[in-house]
């Protein structure tokens, strides 16, 4: 299976424009990523099937990509931190 992971640095979009995000600290199953306004997200690796064919909804059989949490997502499966070392303590209570 094909996994196309999330880029280590981005700008945000929508809600979040203008705002630089860069990964901060990876495990098996969640990401940490800084934010330039100060904060950390962290969040559950989640993945979806990529779309080959959006005008007939076909989805690839062998290939995901790696989604980013949505507002909606956050204290469920993604969370905000004001400073690295909550984030960290947030992401190692995921490893377990």
């Amino acid at each position: 299976m094909t996994v196309e992971k999330i880029p280590d640095s981005f700008e945000g979009k929508g809600e979040v424009k203008g705002i630089l995000f860069e990964r901060f600290h990876e495990t098996e199953n969640c990401y940490v990523y800084f934010r330039s306004d100060g904060n950390y997200e962290v969040f559950r690796k989640k993945t979806t099937p990529l779309c080959i064919d959006f005008e007939n909804k076909i989805y690839s059989q062998d290939r995901v990509k790696e989604v980013y949490p949505k507002s909606k997502d956050f204290g469920k499966w993604a969370w905000t931190c004001k400073s690295s070392a909550s984030a960290l303590i947030k992401a190692k209570e995921l490893v377990g």
